[in-house]
């Protein structure tokens, strides 16, 4: 029997366009890094404070932290502003948070990228009646905190 050679074809190289995929890796690289938060903020709360639960893990470190315990006492960066009236704003909060914001405006003076000083921390007893947290969410605008994130106590 006589066997038939045949040639083998050299195989052509195949051109493959990589550019679609580069835009969408691109596009998830600068969304990964614009979520990115590196914040190693650490909060000392105050006595009888019992914090509601989360899943998320995200803080703000350079804005002010606003307590409120079980008894209604008012706490800004761990120092007691007073107990919340019955009804009605709390002046001596409103008062102090100004002070903060001024504070906090006037050390980003000439700062290339200045901290935006409209966001507060706000940390409640998870039993906590929702009129208090309204009032104080409230109080906080009115000073000029008009971003509110709420601390929880996670399962991590």
């Amino acid at each position: 029997m006589k066997k038939k050679f045949t040639r083998k074809r050299e195989r052509e190289a195949v051109d493959v366009d990589i550019t679609s995929l580069l835009d969408i890796l691109t596009i998830l690289l600068v969304f990964l890094l614009m979520s990115y938060n590196a914040s190693d903020l650490q909060l000392d709360l105050t006595k009888n404070l019992d914090l509601a639960d989360s899943n998320a893990q995200e803080l703000t470190k350079f804005a002010p932290v606003l307590q409120v315990n079980k008894e209604a006492i008012v706490f800004l960066d761990n120092k007691p502003i007073g107990r919340l009236p019955a009804s009605g704003p709390m002046p001596e909060l409103t008062a102090a948070l100004k002070s903060r914001k001024a504070e906090t405006e006037q050390k980003n003076i000439g700062k290339l990228h200045p901290y935006k000083a409209e966001l507060i921390n706000l940390i409640f007893d998870k039993e906590m009646d929702y009129g208090i947290v309204q009032r104080v969410m409230n109080d906080s605008a009115i000073a000029g905190y008009s971003q509110f994130k709420f601390i929880v106590k996670g399962n991590y």
